[in-house]
């Protein structure tokens, strides 16, 4: 029994060992596996993962800011600029580190006449990058810098300026340096460039600075693109059509310039304008470049078809008799066609030359429609010209097919066509060029950031439209129209002109009666051997109707003042044959002698300089000092002899410049460089006055009231 006991004991201490042991091992056990589990993903972390972890410690202390490319350029046949980009401050913020969101919100609250609480939510946004302004001026940007607030971060971007010329050929550009209309838009990938970053850190109190040794990639500028225009070209047939816009009461005006042998567009203006420099003024609308987008029915301009036609296929000579009908009315099938004078019984010349509906229509039926068509598609009716803008058309030449019994001889005046004012200008330029149409162009060349030519035009010959002598005795025809015919108000004293007057009722909401028209003249000089060809349009003018009364006197007065600024060779080639009677030769003379003085006060004596070079001006200086100009001797607009010294007063850059007369950007820019706090009054485009006198001496941050015409 004793033996018994003992046994069972011993047993039962054999049964606690074994589970000791058991629970030892497992123990154990799960102590190895979770030294094995932390050295796996020690393991995981450090050697595996260790990327990916890295990047994850790297976002909470580096991020990447673009580095913004510089828009190309895009410049006038001279490389004066027409569009460039400069240089601003934006501010940004990273709303995870901005120490004091409530003083950071009310320090730009104030800054820029904002609510503080639009700041606020933008330092509540969950990004790690938010906008808070763009563009800012310098005198704001630099008071922002001097706070040093954490977290917000000041950045270099890129601003658009335009010369507010040509401003529908050009485009315009959105806020973030996209094109989105005219040239901007079309070759938006090429002057865009190509946009850089760099990696920037973060100390723990929220300093950013760019992290040593870390990627980044430099930013490739835009290229340049260089257009057939002429500044100083455009700035004239602007500013007349403005001012003839608004003599006739005319709801939009159209011109065109043109060299006739290259096919070179010398200046192309709509008018009204819009101010590209004020995002306020754009609108789909006045970007719209109507020289190639818009078609009207060209009335008697179209009379150019029915002419040439006619001379080159032998039907009619100059001086054959044609019958205009002593009434000045005819009567086809069950219309009228009527004159605004009664020629009767006349030439072929003198109906041309006074514009004679009724001649036309018949001699457009001797034509017959297969030829009549045949010569209106080879003038580029129909079709687009080519000349590379966007949203060019191609108006309405309908084939012969569709025609109705009465088409032909409402053509042959000008009706039942749709033309762009692109396609009427090559035509009369055709027939300048001895009947060759070429292919018109806008765009010379662009050249990429380091030099390289990406794209060039030249002079291309696109189809002949008539016989060489045909061309020539056309010219003479047209000459008449202005010598002694409807287009008498397009002479230019001393050089002789070719051309012709249209004037077409818009055919408004189904029918002819509404009472608008569109006036035009399209002419070209000197009528012997042709260089210059220009169109004027005026749509729906209110005071008077005529192209003779609207159009025509606004191609005298631009032709006779770009006659001083075409480039010297085409100016020669105008002048051998300007008339030589005194009187005239003298008129021309003085004209292209002299030249307008440019506003150049508030800029650097160098860039005054390069101002006053292009408009073939001199300079002596008042002073000898190095800053800006103050003042100049000769005021804005004056007209002065070629080469003529302008005296400069030049002031330190410490000293406040006469702003008055300016351009509203190119004012605020100036002042803003000076680090003045400017104010704008009014909504004008140029500065009528400023509150701190020219000379004065700069003070940092003082307010600058500049008050702007309306």
């Amino acid at each position: 029994m004793q033996e018994f006991r003992e046994h069972k004991k011993q047993e039962a201490q054999e049964a606690r060992k074994r589970e000791e042991t058991i629970r030892f091992g497992v123990v154990l056990g799960c102590l190895l596996l979770f030294a094995v589990a932390i050295i796996g993903k020690l393991v995981m972390v450090q050697i595996v993962e260790a990327h990916e972890y890295q990047k994850r410690a790297k976002r909470q202390y580096e991020y990447q800011v673009p580095l913004k490319a510089m828009r190309g350029q895009i410049l006038d046949r001279n490389g004066r600029q027409l569009a460039t980009s400069l240089s601003v401050r934006s501010f940004a913020a990273d709303p995870k580190v901005v120490a004091n969101a409530d003083t950071v919100a009310q320090t730009f609250s104030m800054l820029f006449d904002k609510p503080k609480s639009y700041y606020l939510a933008k330092l509540k946004e969950k990004s790690r990058f938010v906008w808070l302004e763009r563009h800012v001026p310098a005198s704001i940007a630099k008071q922002i810098s001097e706070k040093h607030f954490a977290g917000v971060i000041e950045m270099k971007e890129v601003s658009r300026r335009y010369e507010n010329l040509a401003e529908q050929v050009i485009g315009f550009i959105d806020s973030d340096n996209r094109g989105i209309s005219g040239l901007e838009k079309q070759f938006d990938s090429l002057l865009a460039g190509k946009d850089g970053y760099m990696m920037m850190q973060r100390t723990a109190t929220g300093y950013a600075f760019p992290a040593i040794g870390a990627k980044q990639e430099e930013a490739i500028n835009g290229a340049s693109v260089e257009l057939t225009i002429d500044t100083d070209v455009q700035a004239i047939v602007e500013d007349e059509l403005s001012k003839g816009l608004e003599n006739v009461g005319a709801s939009a005006g159209i011109a065109i310039v043109m060299d006739v042998q290259t096919g070179e567009i010398l200046a192309m203006a709509n008018a009204p304008e819009f101010d590209a420099n004020k995002k306020s003024t754009y609108t789909l609308e006045a970007a719209r470049n109507h020289a190639v987008t818009d078609v009207f029915e060209p009335g008697s301009t179209f009379k150019l078809v029915m002419a040439t036609a006619s001379l080159d296929l032998g039907i009619i000579k100059p001086d054959d008799k044609v019958d205009g009908t002593l009434a000045g009315k005819w009567k086809i099938k069950d219309r009228t066609i009527t004159d605004h004078e009664a020629l009767g019984k006349t030439t072929f010349r003198n109906a041309i030359a006074h514009s004679s509906n009724i001649v036309a229509a018949k001699v457009g039926l001797e034509i017959g429609k297969e030829k009549f068509y045949d010569y209106a598609k080879a003038f580029g009716f129909g079709e687009k010209t080519g000349v590379g803008l966007i949203g060019e058309v191609s108006g309405l030449l309908k084939p012969t097919s569709q025609w109705s019994s009465i088409s032909l001889p409402w053509m042959a005046h000008g009706y039942e066509v749709l033309v762009t004012p692109i396609q009427m200008i090559c035509a009369y330029a055709a027939l300048a060029n001895n009947g060759m149409r070429m292919k018109p162009f806008v765009v010379q060349r662009i050249v990429s950031a380091n030099g390289e030519v990406l794209y060039y035009n030249k002079a291309e010959a696109v189809k002949r439209v008539m016989k060489k002598e045909t061309a020539e005795i056309a010219r003479e025809i047209f000459k008449a129209v202005v010598d002694s015919g409807t287009g008498m108000t397009a002479r230019i004293e001393g050089i002789s002109v070719a051309g012709k007057t249209g004037t077409a009722q818009l055919l408004t909401n189904g029918n002819y009666r509404s009472g608008n028209y569109v006036s035009s003249f399209v002419g070209f000089y000197p009528a012997q051997k042709p260089v210059i060809a220009t169109l004027v349009m005026m749509i729906n003018p209110t005071k008077g109707y005529y192209g003779s009364m609207t159009a025509a006197p606004v191609f005298a007065k631009i032709n006779s003042k770009i006659l001083s600024v075409l480039e010297p060779e085409m100016r020669d080639e105008i002048l051998q044959f300007a008339a030589h009677k005194e009187s005239a030769v003298k008129n021309f003379l003085d004209t292209t002698k002299t030249v307008a003085v440019p506003n150049v006060c508030g800029l650097s004596v160098e860039e005054a300089k390069e101002i006053l070079r292009v408009h073939q001006l001199d300079f002596k200086k008042e002073n000898d000092a190095r800053g800006v100009v103050v003042a100049q001797g000769i005021a804005p607009e004056s007209r002065v002899n070629v080469w003529t010294k302008v005296p400069l007063t030049i002031a330190e850059e410490s000293k406040v410049p006469s702003l008055v007369g300016l351009r509203a950007d190119r004012a605020i820019h100036v002042a803003e460089q000076l680090g003045l706090n400017v104010q704008v009054q009014g909504n004008g485009s140029k500065v009528l006055a400023q509150s701190l006198k020219a000379g004065s001496e700069v003070k940092q941050d003082a307010p600058f009231i500049l008050t702007m015409s309306n």
